[in-house]
């Protein structure tokens, strides 16, 4: 399959129009592969059944299957290796997002390991909100702070976090 058809497939998911769309175009371009696996897994797999915990997907990806409820408070989180492609099975929550740079108050130093560092706080963050219709996309460039409750009110979700190799 060649580029420009795993940016159609892509095209293909219900992703929100809050993603820079620009910067994904270059991520496919760069790693093609990997891309071509996470858009047929995520157009192929039954979402609902996965196990909770790490689903290997192939070329360096793999989902996390979470289950929680929204928080009202949180901390901002940045990875440095991964690309988050955040989506929801069931419920809804918000992201809050911001470029790095507006990150501050370092929660201590980048885990290597688990490639992240968090922050206290974020300057001038935009809220995204994240659905089973809604997919999200985040970069090492954004600062994010997920898992958030709308409207103040908590809420169980069944989330999927696909980390995709950024190059």
């Amino acid at each position: 399959m060649n580029t420009e058809d795993i940016k159609a497939l892509w095209r293909r998911l219900p992703l929100s129009g809050d993603n820079d769309f620009a910067v994904l175009d270059a991520q496919i371009g760069k790693n093609p592969e990997a891309w071509q696996a996470v858009a047929h897994f995520l157009l192929t797999t039954d979402l609902a059944a996965l196990p909770l915990g790490r689903n290997e997907i192939g070329e360096g990806c793999f989902a996390n299957v979470q289950e929680y409820e929204t928080k009202l408070q949180s901390v901002y989180e940045l990875h440095r290796r991964y690309i988050d492609v955040q989506l929801l099975v069931t419920g809804k929550e918000i992201i809050f997002v911001a470029p790095k740079e507006q990150a501050t108050e370092p929660q201590g130093e980048f885990d290597i390991a688990n490639d992240f560092i968090l922050y206290a706080s974020a300057q001038s963050p935009r809220q995204r909100k994240v659905s089973p219709v809604s997919y999200q996309i985040l970069y090492p460039s954004d600062a994010h702070m997920p898992c958030m409750a709308i409207d103040g009110r908590p809420a169980e979700v069944r989330k999927i976090c696909v980390k995709i190799p950024y190059m």
